[in-house]
């Protein structure tokens, strides 16, 4: 309170040079008190169940404070070298932050090959990384690297829906895949699209939009090309809370957590999440705000 009050009473150029001056003692006291380097990280990855051959999606944010010695390119090395050769690596990669359909509304060109991550600095430090695949959909885009990354992705453009079966979300179900948040709330949960699309008959209002979207993209070709896509209608995205999910699966000690230095890291499996999701519904529940009980 006493910063932001003398932040109000100064020029801007004096109030950059003391947030600056605030942020690097903020970083300097966490690497002091919560110092941990890399191989404490993957030390706490193992101990939180992520395991060679695993299919990972993780949710990341990278913050200075948290007493991290490495950079975002340590994070994506700790995590390949979890899951190993034999694993895959996957992140999502939306091109924006607003919902898709206000994305969409703009007319964007998404370049599978160049638009940039805004799901946080570790996603689009991945996206760049020699090798990592990333699939051709304007509004859930999802990068792969590891042994199975061409069948993750392959066709995502023709998929139904965005996040349904035919998406990567379904087919990393497949493969039993586990979702890392690492420094990231349970909000940023993107299976949890996966979850409706499963759900989507049993819910009092329609998931989508009646209509599909136009939209455009360049496949990694470099050639242009036209994908049609569902987006969630207006009331799915106001009433959808996933701390309702996540309250379940504490509940149930599904989601296991863990803290090294002042880095927060989740851990929930695909078919968690699926099993609680249909027993929500089976018992006339969900993780809508004000639904009714169906009958």
């Amino acid at each position: 309170m006493f910063a932001a009050r003398l932040g109000s009473a100064l020029p801007p150029g004096a109030k950059v040079r003391l947030r600056q001056a605030l942020r690097g003692a903020e970083k300097a006291l966490a690497e002091l008190l919560f110092h941990y380097g890399p191989a404490e990280l993957a030390r706490h990855l193992e101990r939180l169940g992520i395991r060679a051959g695993d299919t990972l999606l993780v949710h990341s944010a990278f913050r200075h404070a948290t007493g991290f010695s490495g950079n975002p390119r340590d994070v994506v090395e700790c995590l390949l070298n979890a899951v190993g050769g034999q694993g895959n690596l996957l992140m999502v990669s939306l091109p924006y932050r607003s919902s898709s359909y206000d994305h969409l509304r703009l007319d964007p060109v998404f370049d599978v090959r160049r638009t940039m991550s805004q799901m946080g600095i570790i996603s689009e430090i991945f996206r760049r990384r020699r090798g990592v695949r990333r699939s051709l959909h304007p509004t859930h885009p999802v990068l792969a690297l590891g042994k199975d990354a061409e069948w993750l992705l392959r066709g995502h453009e023709d998929a139904a829906a965005p996040c349904g079966p035919a998406s990567p979300f379904g087919r990393f179900r497949e493969l039993g895949g586990k979702v890392l948040f690492y420094d990231v709330p349970f909000a940023t949960f993107t299976f949890i699209h996966y979850l409706e699309d499963l759900l989507a008959d049993s819910l009092p209002f329609p998931l989508y939009r009646s209509d599909t979207i136009a939209a455009r993209v360049i496949d990694e070709q470099g050639q242009p090309r036209v994908v049609e896509t569902r987006v969630f209608s207006e009331e799915a995205v106001s009433r959808r809370d996933p701390a309702l999910l996540e309250r379940r699966l504490l509940e149930r000690r599904l989601l296991r957590r863990a803290r090294v230095g002042r880095t927060r890291l989740l851990l929930v499996s695909s078919e968690d999440a699926v099993r609680e999701a249909l027993a929500m519904t089976a018992e006339g529940a969900s993780f809508y705000r004000g639904e009714p009980r169906r009958t």
